[in-house]
């Protein structure tokens, strides 16, 4: 809009200025605006000089148009504002209802198949439970089962899962070999029967055979390398001992009880510093710290016991070498021995 500047004239009509160009020069003129006149105006630039006539009726009347029309335009904006809100949100509640009832529909086109479905299936799954003979089944199923005990008994590979059970195979089969010596298949059951490293002998005499074994603690029980213990009292590291040495009898037991031995002899190995007369530390050892030994007698207590365990084993066991009243512990050192 042009600028306007209210003033008063000296009869006290009225008026405003504004500003407009010069239609030649463009040059920006203010010219007072009165009521039905019509001004012959001069323009002041020296080198247009440019005469013409400002109609300040018309002007008005043009710049009450102007006005008028943009408080309609702006009443039409404002009323869009106020009634499109409405239009949208009616026509928006027609769009969601229309898409509410489109998925109801589905969901329940969904439901329907879907209750058909179950009903088949049940209907299906109770002709299956008719159609079974429990009288058959339960023969089919003894008799499969008998099967498979049958093989597990004849020790068949298939059924050989855990590392006892293979290493069983191996036993088995070293028990069928010809070839080698009554002494040589006992030595290799044993091998396989004893912990890891573990010194197996087999002592032939008139009355049969003796099987000797001597194993690491290290190999059974963590915290036991070296001369290192993470036991802080002989009276604990010896009972940790004699249930290592048990569980070994056992273990062995099982596998070699079938060789008619004359006797077993499981002994447990740790590492112990060893000191002279002077108390000087001449070296370190891997000493037989215990020892047991179970004659035929014995053997044949425990192979006529179904509820094999440590207490078991540790009732009939007879003690050939204890020299845990040789031994201390100390913190920085370990397991020492004293001569």
């Amino acid at each position: 809009m042009p600028y306007q500047d209210k003033r008063e004239t000296l009869n006290n009509e009225k008026v405003y200025k504004v500003v407009i160009p010069c239609p030649e020069c463009r040059q920006k003129l203010k010219l007072p605006v009165y009521e039905d006149k019509k001004l012959r105006v001069t323009c002041p630039n020296p080198k247009c000089k440019k005469e013409f006539l400002f109609d300040c009726k018309k002007y008005r009347a043009r710049q009450k148009l102007i006005l008028s029309g943009t408080i309609i335009i702006c009443f039409i904006i404002l009323s869009a504002v106020i009634i499109a809100p409405i239009f949208l949100l009616d026509k928006g509640n027609v769009f969601i209802t229309k898409v509410q009832n489109e998925y109801k529909s589905q969901f329940e086109k969904i439901q329907d198949e879907f209750t058909r479905e179950k009903i088949s299936i049940k209907e299906s799954y109770n002709n299956e439970i008719k159609k079974i003979d429990v009288v058959a089944l339960k023969t089919q199923a003894t008799e499969h089962y008998e099967k498979i005990w049958e093989d597990r008994k004849s020790y068949s590979s298939k059924y050989a899962i855990t590392p006892r059970e293979k290493a069983q195979l191996e036993m088995l089969a070293l028990s069928e070999d010809k070839i080698k010596s009554i002494k040589d298949i006992i030595r290799g059951i044993a091998i396989k029967a004893a912990p890891d490293n573990s010194t197996v002998n087999v002592l032939s005499s008139d009355s049969g055979y003796s099987l000797d074994i001597d194993f690491d603690m290290s190999e059974l029980s963590s915290g036991e390398k070296g001369t290192r213990t993470k036991h802080d009292s002989i009276d604990s590291l010896k009972k940790e001992v004699i249930r290592l040495v048990s569980k070994v009898t056992n273990d062995v037991f099982e596998f070699c009880q079938n060789m008619d031995l004359e006797s077993i002899s499981i002994g447990c190995r740790h590492y112990v510093r060893q000191y002279n007369e002077e108390n000087i530390h001449i070296g370190d050892i891997n000493l037989i710290i215990y020892k047991i030994c179970l004659d035929k007698k014995d053997l044949g207590e425990l192979k006529d016991n179904p509820f094999l365990d440590i207490y078991f084993t540790t009732k009939y066991l007879t003690v050939e070498i204890d020299d845990f009243p040789n031994l201390e512990i100390s913190d920085y050192f370990g397991v020492n021995h004293e001569k």
